[in-house]
C-alpha cells in the first residue's frame, strides 16, 4: 500500500502488481528501457534492520552543511508517496513526479508498486541532478529494487530479526541479504550488530575487495534525535560522509549538520507529552524502551500499539510492557495489520484496552507520556488525525 500512487497509475494508465516480489530482473529491464537513470549521480546505499532513516537524515544534514544538494529515497511513507522521494529535504512535487510517471508509462516491463516508485525516484534524481543521492533499501537489500546502483559507499547501521518470511530465520540469513548492497571496491560502513551478522558482512566485503569501517565513540555534539543508539547512527553517517566527500570533508561543518538532523517518527514529540516512534521489531522496541526511561524517568507511560502481523509482535510487546503502565491496542487499515485482539490476549499488562485508530487521539497530560508505536503505517494515520485536531 503506497498512498497516492493509484492516482498517478490511473492518470498514466500504468498497471502494476501491489505484491512484494523480491528480485532484480524486472527493475533492471525497466531501467534499461529508461536509459539507466540509476547510473547517473553519486549514491550512498543504505540497508539495515533499524537506523536507516535516522542515518539517512544525518547524512542529508551533513551534506547540506557542506553546501551540497541532496536527493533521498526512503520507505515507508510519512504522509504519502511524495515524502518517500525528497530533494533537499522536501517532498518531491507533483509536477516532478508526474514527469517521471509520464516516462514510466512508456515502458513495457511489468513492475510491482515498489519497483515503479523506485524507478520514478531514479528518474526524479536524473532530472534534478542533486550532488549526492541517499538511497534506502525497502526490504533486505540483495534483492531489493534499489540494489541496481553502484554506490560510492554502502551503509549498514544494524542487523536484527525482521521480515523472516522473506529474509530467513537466522541472523546470518538476514545479514546475507543486507550484505548484498556491498559492491566491488566500495567501502561499507557498519554500526553495532551481533557478531554473527558482522562476520557475514565482513566476508562479503572481503570477497569484493571492499573495506569495512566500524566507527567508535560519540559525535560529541547534542542531537535532536533522542536515544543512545542515535549517537552510533550519527557516527556511521559521519564516517560515510567523510569517505564520500574526501578532501572536501569539513568536520566542523559535519558536526553542525548532525545537530540539526531530524526525521519524523523517531522518538518525535508531535505534541506535548505525545511521542511517535516507528519501533517495529524487538531491537528497536528495546531501544525505544531505553529512551523512554532515560527521557521520562518519573512519568507514567500509556502506550498505543498497532503492528503488522508479519513482525515479531510478541518480542515487541514484551519490550514495551517493561515501560508501559497501561496499553491500548490499535486496529488500523492495512492488509497486513495484526488484529488488536491478538495483542490484547498476549499482553501481560493488567490495564489494557482495544481501539480503532480512528478513535485514538492521545491527550497531553503533564503527568503522563503517551507513546504511539509499532508501525509507520499506523503513525501516518495517527499523524493526520492530530493535524486535523490542531487545525480545528
Amino acid at each position: 500500500m503506497i498512498p497516492g500512487l493509484d492516482r498517478y497509475k490511473k492518470k498514466w494508465k500504468i498497471t502494476t502488481d501491489p505484491a512484494i516480489k523480491p528480485g532484480l530482473g524486472s527493475i533492471t529491464a525497466a531501467l534499461a528501457e529508461l536509459g539507466h537513470p540509476e547510473r547517473e549521480g553519486t549514491y550512498i546505499h543504505l540497508a539495515g534492520s533499524n537506523g536507516k532513516g535516522s542515518t539517512a537524515a544525518f547524512l542529508a544534514a551533513i551534506f547540506k552543511a557542506h553546501g551540497l544538494s541532496t536527493g533521498s529515497f526512503m520507505s515507508p511513507h510519512i504522509d504519502d508517496l511524495h515524502d518517500q522521494i525528497q530533494l533537499d529535504g522536501q517532498p518531491v512535487t507533483e509536477k516532478a513526479l508526474d514527469k517521471a510517471m509520464a516516462e514510466l508509462a512508456g515502458i513495457r516491463t511489468p513492475l510491482t508498486d515498489f519497483e515503479l516508485l523506485t524507478a520514478a525516484a531514479f528518474l526524479v534524481f536524473r532530472n534534478a541532478r542533486p550532488d549526492v543521492i541517499i538511497l534506502e533499501a525497502g526490504m533486505g537489500g540483495r534483492f531489493d529494487s534499489t540494489n541496481t546502483v553502484t554506490p560510492a559507499a554502502a551503509v549498514i547501521p544494524s542487523v536484527s530479526f525482521e521480515h523472516t518470511d522473506f529474509l530467513g530465520n537466522t541472523i546470518e540469513d538476514i545479514a546475507w541479504h543486507k550484505a548484498g548492497i556491498i559492491k566491488q571496491g566500495a567501502p561499507v560502513i557498519i554500526g553495532g550488530m551481533p557478531a554473527a551478522a558482522e562476520q557475514v558482512i565482513r566476508k562479503e566485503a572481503a570477497s569484493l575487495g571492499a573495506d569495512v569501517l566500524k566507527p567508535e565513540g560519540e559525535p560529541g555534539v547534542p542531537l535532536r534525535l533522542k536515544g543512545t543508539h542515535q549517537k552510533m547512527n550519527a557516527m556511521v553517517a559521519l564516517e560515510a560522509a567523510r569517505l564520500v566527500l574526501g578532501g572536501r570533508f569539513d568536520r566542523t561543518r559535519a558536526l553542525d549538520g548532525l545537530k540539526t538532523a531530524f526525521i519524523p517518527n523517531r522518538f518525535e514529540e508531535v505534541a506535548p507529552g505525545i511521542i511517535f516512534d516507528g519501533a517495529h521489531n524487538a531491537d528497536s522496541a528495546k531501544k525505544l524502551a531505553e529512551t523512554v526511561r532515560a527521557e521520562y524517568p518519573d512519568k507514567k507511560v500509556h502506550t498505543y500499539l498497532g503492528i503488522l502481523k508479519d513482525k515479531d509482535y510478541i518480542s515487541v510487546l514484551r519490550e514495551l510492557e517493561k515501560v508501559s503502565d497501561t496499553l491500548t491496542f490499535v486496529d488500523f487499515p492495512h492488509e497486513r495489520a495484526l488484529d488488536a485482539k491478538i495483542l490484547f490476549a498476549e499482553s501481560e499488562v493488567k490495564v489494557k484496552t482495544i481501539q480503532n485508530v480512528c478513535d485514538i487521539l492521545p491527550v497531553s497530560d503533564e503527568n503522563k507520556v503517551s507513546l504511539v508505536t509499532g508501525s509507520l503505517y499506523l503513525l501516518a494515520i495517527a499523524r493526520r488525525q492530530i493535524k486535523k485536531k490542531q487545525n480545528r
